[in-house]
């Protein structure tokens, strides 16, 4: 019973190792997003993907700077 505490302790830690040494892809976009910036189609102001509001319409994503012109876009689509 010892050998399998100890076993799955050794597991643990492994993995926490290597998850430390090689970051996974969805951290990386998601530092990505967040400096990456993105234009507001009804105003036409560049915002951080991480703080824009996002809204589908139409089938396509689309970022705003705030909901005023999110509403407003979505009213002249």
């Amino acid at each position: 019973m010892a050998r399998l505490l100890i076993l799955g302790i050794l597991i643990v830690t492994f993995i926490l190792l290597v998850r430390a040494i090689f970051p996974s892809a969805s951290k990386k976009e998601a530092q990505a997003d967040s400096t990456e910036m993105v234009k507001d189609p009804n105003c036409e102001t560049y915002v951080p993907r991480a703080d824009a509001v996002r809204r589908n319409i139409k089938g396509k994503d689309h970022y705003f700077c705030g909901e005023k012109c999110a509403e407003d876009f979505k009213k002249k689509a």
